[in-house]
């Protein structure tokens, strides 16, 4: 996991204040396009099994890809999960400045790509499927930038893709896996499929305002670029996003939110933990963890080990440390000795 190391300046706290009143009244839904795990899973199945002969041509794909799909999110759903398992990102290009023009037509072919490619390919598919659609060009706090850096021309591209008379944001780039390294991990992340605005908006800001889709004002470019630096996977355990938003409005706010690791989307729930990375000595703070694939989890502060009340699938305690340092959650699986590192805090005074 890599550490955000830098704060913002006290000078960019006072923006935060504003920001949070843009977001706070919002009705944040993460299941906006109403498909449950079940349909998720069986569109997914027969979206991975699409054979090689369909695969040749992109019309002849989309039309199996939509088979038996009714409507625009599922269809949105089965086109989302074939260009992330099926095309990678080129990390090389990118990083080496090499970065080709490339068709849609190439990315079918070579299934490779960078983001302008991914957000393309996106476009034609649904719009081979009868959905409205827009590649959309911005800037975004991917691999290699930093907190405050200021963007003087657009580094990335997604989509915007209207379901239900409404408009939601798509980044099959980053849903097909990122950048550690120096090198492309390909792992599917739901975190950009039809995400919530709020969210969205923490990592990627659009050259065109209204491509922001807040239902009120929109950020200016210096306010996203003074924003805390989110991990991609950040998201995965279901931390909220009005929560995050609270954080940055606290006066005790660092600049850095909880460190969070790298684990597979929605394999635990946060239902409630600190957003903020820094926290105080000799305070109260509340952990309430859904997990069903743990046996137990813990708090652990050097050599201190807490272990969480368990209820069910839910993990609860109540923790006040007066131990500098860092402090981590962790859980230990059902059919292994070891614990896995889900969340990472600094206590300080």
């Amino acid at each position: 996991m890599n550490f955000t190391g830098a704060f913002l300046k006290a000078s960019s706290r006072s923006l935060f204040s504003g920001i949070f009143l843009i977001f706070f009244f919002l009705n944040v839904s993460c299941c906006a396009h109403e498909l449950s795990d079940q349909q998720i899973a069986a569109i997914d199945a027969h979206t991975l099994a699409a054979p090689p002969e369909v695969e040749v041509d992109r019309q002849l794909l989309v039309a199996y890809l939509t088979q038996g799909l009714n409507t625009d999110a599922e269809k949105a759903r089965a086109i989302y999960r074939w260009i992330t398992d099926r095309i990678v990102y080129d990390a090389d290009a990118f990083l080496s400045g090499r970065v080709e023009d490339m068709s849609v037509e190439d990315v079918m072919k070579k299934r490779k790509s960078v983001c302008f490619g991914f957000s393309s390919l996106f476009e034609k598919m649904a719009k081979d499927a009868n959905l409205e659609v827009k590649s959309i060009s911005g800037y975004a706090k991917a691999y290699g930038t930093s907190q405050g850096q200021h963007f003087d021309k657009p580094n990335h591209a997604w989509n915007a893709i209207r379901i239900n008379e409404n408009w939601y944001l798509v980044d099959s780039t980053w849903g097909a896996g990122y950048i550690k390294d120096g090198k492309f991990k390909k792992e599917l992340s739901e975190a950009f499929f039809l995400t919530p605005p709020e969210q969205f908006v923490f990592s990627h800001f659009p050259v065109d305002e209204q491509w922001q889709l807040q239902r009120t004002s929109h950020l200016s470019q210096r306010e996203f670029e003074s924003l805390p630096q989110v991990e991609p996977t950040f998201f995965h355990s279901n931390i909220s996003p009005i929560e995050a938003w609270e954080a940055t409005r606290s006066p005790e706010f660092s600049g850095s939110f909880v460190h969070t690791f790298e684990l597979p989307y929605h394999l635990v729930s946060i239902q409630k933990a600190p957003v903020m990375y820094r926290l105080k000595l000799n305070r109260m703070y509340t952990f309430k963890i859904n997990a069903t694939i743990f046996e137990k989890m813990a708090l652990v502060q050097a050599d201190h080990w807490q272990e969480m009340e368990k209820d069910g699938d839910f993990f609860t305690f109540n923790y006040n440390s007066e131990l500098q340092g860092q402090m981590l959650v962790v859980g230990k699986k059902f059919d292994s000795d070891q614990y896995t590192a889900i969340l990472a805090y600094e206590l300080s005074p």
